[in-house]
């Protein structure tokens, strides 16, 4: 078993020490209302028990179920399609050959016929995941694990909280550069090489700071001795949690405090907290206070708020036509 070494490759402690926590999410999303020519839209939300129950349920993603790339491939044959209609449109404008209005049909036939579809198929495929169960303090996966006994509510196979680990790994890049990655697993993972899972981490993976925030992400979520974090994406589930609930409370905290911030404005928020995260001393550094008040840090600006105008709708009917991308 490798020795804890929080700055180098090894596991790291389940502590939270920056306790900057930022994750954003559209409170009143518009977005959603118009549907286009996708008429199942709503299906695609196939992690609706999940999402529904924030206050219990944390995804961690495994990546995608191979299956679902076959989804893409009609989309791409949408895509060349459009393309070659394109082509037929600029050669008309020349050409005293017959316009060919069979490949107008075909192209948005097999996209409107596939849009629509692949929410069906999306919906009846499952997801490949890791979740953490806050109240149940357990780690559940939505595939099979080869030895695993336990189940949980949902009869999936899981483990304790207690019993999963996160190794900060390391792989050569670029030549001369280190690139990181947190690897969630069973701490012992030669009986369970199956829980293997690649914390998702995006740009800059050559700086751990990224790996750190997901994993006290993750580590204050399932830490029972506080309420969750003040984030937006806790905003319409902080009442159905115990803890949580009695905490906002005492401390009159006030109702719906994230839904009229904008999404622009909640991104210039978390890029403010990873400004803080590179010059932080992660390895010696005194452990940060944590916002447990963000009322008296930030304002929201309502008007900021995204509007669904003409210019959205338009565009999202072209990417519907043309491409077949609900």
């Amino acid at each position: 078993m490798q020795n804890n070494n929080y700055f180098g490759v090894g596991i790291m402690p389940k502590k939270t020490k920056f306790n900057r926590f930022f994750e954003y999410r559209s409170i009143k999303n518009i977005y959603h209302e118009f549907k286009g020519l996708c008429f199942l839209y709503d299906w695609l939300d196939t992690n609706k028990l999940y999402e529904n129950q924030r206050e219990k349920y944390k995804v961690v993603p495994c990546g995608n179920n191979p299956i679902k790339a076959i989804l893409f491939g009609p989309m791409a044959i949408g895509a060349v399609l459009s393309l070659l209609l394109l082509i037929a449109c600029v050669v008309a404008t020349y050409s005293e050959e017959p316009f060919p209005w069979w490949l107008v049909i075909l192209t948005f036939c097999w996209n409107l016929f596939f849009l629509n579809l692949l929410p069906i198929t999306a919906r009846y495929i499952p997801d490949k995941m890791m979740y953490l169960d806050r109240q149940n303090q357990t780690v559940g996966f939505t595939f099979d694990i080869p030895g695993c006994e336990q189940r949980d509510d949902l009869g999936n196979c899981c483990f304790k909280w207690e019993e999963i680990v996160c190794r900060l790994t390391s792989k050569m890049g670029a030549p001369g550069v280190m690139n990181y990655f947190p690897e969630i697993s069973h701490i012992d993972q030669e009986k369970y090489p199956k829980t293997i899972v690649t914390g998702s981490v995006v740009e800059l993976s050559a700086n751990p700071v990224h790996c750190y925030l997901l994993w006290e992400c993750y580590v204050r979520f399932m830490d029972l001795s506080k309420p969750l974090p003040d984030v937006p994406v806790y905003e319409q589930h902080r009442h159905l949690d115990p803890i949580t609930a009695e905490f906002d409370k005492n401390n009159n905290r006030p109702s719906d405090f994230w839904v009229d911030f904008s999404i622009e404005q909640q991104i210039e928020i978390r890029d403010e907290i990873l400004e803080d995260a590179f010059p932080f001393d992660w390895l010696k550094g005194k452990a940060n206070d944590e916002i447990t008040k963000p009322w008296q840090h930030w304002k929201a600006e309502p008007d900021r708020i995204e509007q669904l105008t003409w210019k959205y709708k338009i565009k999202r009917l072209l990417v519907q036509l043309f491409i077949g991308f609900p």
